[in-house]
């Protein structure tokens, strides 16, 4: 069931269906709004006495009778005030003209009453008193006399200057029920049928929001799938590219407000909202399809890259012509802005919308194509400064990277592929020299042991021959020798391959500095060498007994290769962070390697090696110092031979 909703749902029945509702709803819900602004005052009132148009009308006819029947009076009143011929016979006309007006007004009715003789004029046929006391129950009644103005409706100045010197009081009022004949009549028959319209109007509106809502999200959803989470596909329309896409529809929109423009002063009222309804009606199809194309392609990420310009820079920008085009490209930039500021200039009120719709558009996307490009060469940078300094894993991604320069992408990153490869064969051949010398030293460290123990029963035995003892002698310091020199080997390979395991604790380096040097006291003296040492309270985070075999190995490397009678400096301090030891002597030979040398395996400054050493104490040294998060640096200077060793400080908590 499930399986056949989601058919169903993507199928092309049901957006057609729902592209036809989108249309109709968006045509009621817009001519349901242009009538509730046009006809808001309706929507508004609470009845047609409180419209505008009503008050206006009203307020006119009263100003008429007060000029009727105060102002003019009568045909021989006009004639007899003495004023011009050419003023009398406006004064008449203006008379009868009023006087045809007020006859026609079916439900308009007033009193006069002169304060002065207490003569009454009524439009009404009726007794005075009858005329006064049916105005006065209506609740359109209005009051004027000479100094008061009583009604809900605007104060009309033209009518208390009339009343000015007029000793008269004025009563007025809209009859009701309205009776058919006039024009108050006809304007509540239509105020309450727009009022009714006005209802419906407004509910049409609210449904037509919600379902155009509704089944626009419906559309965005499924428009270019035919199933769930399957491939986008394209439609015919969506080939167009999306630049002159959107033109054609700018176009239309602009020729949809010409045409509007001008049928307003050829066509009738009726004619001209059917034709403004129809072009509105191919103006939302046309504005639906570019919209759900436009999805359609964001979607298959190609909303960019489907546009002429894009297109244009693509050819142009390859990788190869690059600086040509450049240049190229900036002049038909500068060209294009001229060619188009200068066709707004000259298109009159029509510039606006071209200025507004072309030019910032064209302006807007080559800020993009730009800052895109620019932004890519910046992650380009980065991407090599992040290689440069060992970054070998950095991910530079294609996708991001602007067409200009997407051939120098592809050369950084062959030369990161390339780094990467040599990287890992320097390291698996690494691996392989330390498993192998792991290897080999397990192999040999059994039958030495053999031997050692071999030569400890010889010793046992009485050969009674003095040169068998001195072989014995030879064999038992040469195996111990190189029972020492496998014991390294096993060390220096655990301490490179980071196997060996880190107890950190509080170290006094200084102590520890101080009981090595107790200890090679004697073979400092043996060697001939003057040690001086200078050393501060410093307490190190590290481990103990791997910070003891640093020591010990740094000052058997001075005992060994040091030439005699020199001095021997030996320096603990500290700084803001870390712990430091520095150890410098004199070379016996001359150092004809480089300090980075100086710390491989089997390496020795004795090139003759006519010395004890097997070239293992700096590197195990430098891998014990790395392990524990220090840093061990070796410096020469002719003979002078220098050795730093940094460690962070302990930090009490």
């Amino acid at each position: 069931m499930d399986t056949k909703l989601k058919s169903i749902k993507y199928s092309a029945g049901a957006k057609t269906a729902a592209f036809i509702v989108v249309w109709l709803c968006v045509m009621c819900a817009v001519g349901s709004a242009v009538f509730l602004l046009y006809y808001h005052e309706t929507v508004n009132s609470k009845s047609y006495y409180d419209t505008h148009q009503f008050k206006n009308e009203f307020s006119m006819l009263v100003s008429n009778a007060v000029e009727y029947n105060v102002k003019f009076k009568s045909e021989a009143n006009i004639k007899s005030s003495g004023d011009t011929a050419e003023t009398i016979n406006k004064n008449l006309q203006r008379y009868y003209l009023i006087k045809k007006k007020l006859s026609e007004s079916v439900n308009f009715a007033y009193c006069f009453k002169n304060t002065n003789t207490g003569e009454t004029v009524t439009n009404i046929k009726v007794e005075a008193e009858d005329a006064l006391a049916l105005i006065q129950k209506q609740p359109s009644l209005v009051y004027y006399n000479q100094g008061t103005f009583v009604s809900d409706f605007p104060f009309n100045t033209g009518i208390m200057q009339m009343l000015e010197d007029a000793p008269y009081e004025i009563y007025a009022a809209v009859i009701e029920p309205l009776r058919p004949g006039d024009v108050f009549y006809d304007d509540n028959m239509s105020y309450s049928k727009n009022k009714a319209l006005s209802n419906n109007a407004t509910i049409i509106l609210v449904l037509s929001t919600i379902l155009t809502i509704v089944a626009f999200i419906y559309l965005v959803m499924v428009t270019g799938r035919r199933k769930p989470e399957g491939e986008i596909n394209l439609s015919f329309i969506d080939r167009l590219y999306t630049d002159v896409y959107s033109m054609l529809v700018f176009f239309a929109a602009i020729i949809s407000i010409a045409i509007a423009a001008q049928i307003s002063y050829s066509f009738p009222e009726r004619v001209e909202i059917i034709i403004i309804a129809l072009v509105f009606g191919i103006d939302v199809l046309i504005g639906l399809s570019y919209l759900l194309s436009m999805i359609r392609q964001i979607k298959s990420g190609q909303l960019l890259r489907n546009t002429l310009v894009y297109k244009i820079f693509a050819i142009c920008f390859n990788g190869k012509t690059f600086k040509t085009w450049t240049l190229l490209l900036l002049l038909g930039y500068g060209a294009t802005n001229g060619v188009l500021f200068a066709i707004a200039a000259h298109s009159g009120g029509a510039g606006f919308f071209f200025f507004l719709f072309l030019i910032v558009p064209f302006n807007i996307a080559a800020v993009y194509f730009a800052a895109k490009a620019l932004l890519s060469l910046s992650q380009i940078m980065e991407a090599a400064k992040e290689i440069s300094v060992g970054n070998l894993d950095y991910a530079l991604d294609n996708t991001k990277v602007a067409v200009a320069f997407a051939s120098f992408a592809k050369d950084i990153q062959s030369i990161q592929g390339g780094l990467k490869k040599a990287v890992a064969e320097a390291i698996k051949g690494e691996r392989m020299k330390t498993e192998l010398i792991t290897n080999v030293s397990h192999d040999l460290k059994t039958p030495l042991t053999s031997v050692i123990n071999y030569v400890d029963l010889l010793k046992q035995e009485d050969l009674n021959n003095e040169k068998a003892s001195q072989y014995l002698d030879i064999l038992e310091e040469k195996s111990a020798r190189l029972k020492q020199l496998i014991e390294d080997l096993i060390e220096a390979s655990k301490a490179s391959s980071g196997n060996l395991a880190v107890s950190v604790e509080k170290v006094d380096l200084h102590e520890l500095v101080m009981q090595a040097c107790g200890e090679y006291e004697e073979k400092f003296q043996k060697a001939e060498l003057d040690v001086h040492i200078t050393a501060d309270k410093t307490f190190i985070a590290a481990d103990g007994k791997h910070m003891w075999r640093i020591v010990e190995n740094l000052l058997s490397n001075t005992v060994k290769y040091s030439l005699s009678r020199t001095r021997v400096y030996i320096n603990v301090a500290k700084s803001e962070s870390c712990g430091v030891l520095i150890v410098k002597n004199i070379s016996a030979n001359p150092l004809d390697i480089s300090p980075e040398q100086l710390t491989e395996r089997f390496v020795r400054g004795d090139l003759a090696r006519t010395t004890e050493g097997a070239g293992l104490g700096l590197s195990i040294a430098q891998s014990l110092t790395g392990i524990q998060g220090g840093r061990f640096k070796i410096e020469t200077d002719g003979d002078l031979f220098k050795v730093t060793v940094v460690m962070p400080l302990w930090e009490e908590e």
